[in-house]
């Protein structure tokens, strides 16, 4: 028994297969567990939106008066921000310009900074202050959720006018294709009946 175990230990053929073996194998583990890493980082990073908004939920159940109105105030804002971010990723990048692009950016940093304000004003443990700074915030937070408003409707205005002016190009072009159809058909056919 040890003599068949010794042979291949001993062979350096055989030592090098196992060591090649073993390295493929440890590169293999190396890259599957690199590429699950990325995913759920990925994944992760795709649910931020659903990870906050489960927390400010539970901050709101657990909070009363000026405090709670700071958590609602967040709501907001990230339901707002979110649905902008969903209608700008799902439309063309043809249909979203360089300006609606510059606009979403400055929306975004400005709702992180304002959301960071109203995180502080929820753990702010004295009401009378998150009472004196929340109409402010709620002023911030309209303002914010009106701009990702009329982001919102500027994609879906440019969404129209590019079909309606897309469709009305097909329809004429559509119309001079069947035109020019129909008068090689009859060239066709008068050369056919002078044949």
């Amino acid at each position: 028994m040890d003599e068949i175990l010794e042979a291949p230990l001993m062979n350096p053929v055989a030592l090098a297969v196992v060591g090649g073996v073993l390295l493929v194998a440890v590169l293999v583990t190396g890259l599957v567990l690199r590429r699950m890493w990325t995913r759920a980082r990925t994944f992760a990073g795709s649910q931020q939106h659903r990870i906050e908004r489960a927390r400010t939920e539970l901050a709101a159940l657990r909070l009363d008066g000026p405090r709670r109105e700071a958590v609602d105030l967040r709501r907001r804002l990230a339901e707002s921000v979110t649905a902008t971010d969903r209608q700008l990723a799902a439309a063309p990048s043809v249909l979203v310009s360089a300006t609606v692009e510059d606009q979403h950016r400055e929306l975004r940093r400005l709702a992180t900074e304002l959301d960071a304000h109203l995180r502080t004003l929820q753990d702010e443990p004295d009401a009378a202050r998150v009472e004196a700074a929340l109409p402010e915030a709620t002023g911030w937070t309209d303002q914010l959720c009106e701009i990702a408003a009329e982001l919102r409707a500027a994609v879906r205005e440019s969404a129209r006018a590019t079909t309606h002016t897309d469709v009305r190009a097909l329809d004429t072009g559509t119309k001079d294709g069947v035109a020019a159809l129909r008068a090689g058909i009859d060239f066709l056919s008068e050369r056919v009946r002078r044949s």
